[in-house]
């Protein structure tokens, strides 16, 4: 995947400026698919090149003129061709899993000391996650049907965080007892 079709995805549901899109994506595929606001504006300029957005200034006063970008035919096009082609299954890469992996040189205080912390990163994004879906799910109908997926991508988070949750318990739970 790439930041283009994160971005023209994001576009063909809602047109923005560079800025707009940056946060929407801090607030939806962030989670899973992080970006600066460099390559957001790279990738930008990228897509306009390749004639798939269309950009449209907007005036603004004591602040340079905004730049609302939408998607094109050929934006569409482009987004609906990669949409067609097979994923392939996530690897997770997480340093965190190594050190569990290699806990054996721990002690058991500092194992669940770890797992404690596990535990606690876990609980504050899924905390973020759960005040967003809380958000999202108070927006007016015509929105939130419009962001249905992308409310559904945002339940898988809540899922995988209260899993990292209950495996960070279960191994507290049995390491405490030994």
């Amino acid at each position: 995947m790439s930041l283009k079709h994160a971005l023209l995805g994001l576009i063909d549901l809602e047109s923005g400026s560079g800025y707009d899109l940056s946060q929407r994506i801090r607030n939806s595929i962030g989670f899973f698919w992080p970006s600066t606001h460099q390559q957001i504006y790279k990738a930008l300029h990228e897509l306009l090149v390749e004639g798939c957005l269309d950009v449209e200034e907007e005036p603004q006063q004591h602040r340079p003129d905004r730049r609302i970008y939408s998607i094109n035919p050929r934006g569409r096009e482009k987004l609906q061709k990669w949409l067609d082609e097979p994923s392939q299954p996530t690897k997770i890469r997480d340093a965190f899993l190594i050190r569990v992996f290699c806990a054996h040189l721990w002690d058991q205080a500092h194992l669940l000391n770890q797992l404690q912390s596990g535990q606690h990163q876990h609980q504050q994004v899924l905390g973020r996650y759960q005040r967003l879906a809380e958000h999202m799910d108070q927006w007016p109908e015509d929105r939130r049907n419009r962001y249905q997926y992308a409310r559904h991508t945002l339940q898988l988070g809540i899922y995988i965080e209260e899993a990292w949750q209950r495996w960070c318990l279960e191994l507290q739970e049995l390491y405490a007892q030994k």
